[in-house]
């Protein structure tokens, strides 16, 4: 089992191939891909991929995505259904819009979709209910929404440079959240001393 960067001498070995790491040229993901039937790691390098195909649903043993598309607007519904995915990092594209299907697998645990152009949470998120790590940094998100409230395993939330005002007070009623980020916000002053105060995060750089 090994991990492959060329297509052509991946196709030597197919079942051989558990890891792809590949630069794409094209605007769409080669479906040559749904040939390995071992694969549990794809990392995608691209300016130019715009979406993510249907045929995705094929990479049942997949674990780990990581898609960085300067070009990516589009997500389908099936890659959030996969049965083995744990770790997905779609980060540094142009999703601005995006919905969770009602049924996520429950193997989800990190996702990273910071560096994209969301202006809110995205919809229907408290279905990924495996969810452990979730990073929206780099966004233009101006609120948080309740449905992020109830996803009950969720450990880590990056909230960095977005356009928050306003920290819920839901967000203590999350047990297991122990690491919340939201440096560089659009917070009034008034709003950072009730936060230092109530949260227990400081805005004080270190030096």
């Amino acid at each position: 089992m090994a991990l492959y960067k060329n297509l052509t001498k991946a196709f030597e070995n197919k079942e051989d191939v558990t890891s792809l790491k590949l630069n794409i040229k094209s605007t769409n993901l080669p479906e040559e891909i749904t040939a390995f039937i071992n694969l549990e790691s794809l990392y995608i390098q691209s300016k130019t991929i715009e979406s993510i195909p249907d045929w995705v649903k094929e990479l049942t043993n997949l674990r780990l995505l990581y898609l960085n598309s300067s070009s990516l607007n589009s997500v389908n519904s099936e890659l959030f259904k996969l049965p083995k995915l744990e770790v997905l990092n779609l980060s540094q594209g142009r999703i601005s819009n995006l919905i969770f299907p009602i049924e996520v697998s429950s193997s989800l645990k990190d996702l990273n979709l910071s560096k994209n152009l969301l202006t809110s949470i995205p919809k229907n998120i408290e279905a990924c209910q495996g969810l452990e790590s979730l990073n929206l940094a780099g966004n233009t998100i101006i609120e948080i929404s309740s449905n992020l409230f109830s996803l009950d395993k969720l450990k880590r939330l990056n909230l960095d440079q977005n356009q928050l005002t306003k920290l819920p007070d839901e967000l203590k009623e999350m047990s297991s959240l122990n690491i919340l980020s939201i440096d560089q916000n659009s917070f009034s002053d008034e709003e950072k001393n009730r936060i230092e105060k109530e949260f227990g995060i400081s805005f004080t750089p270190i030096t």
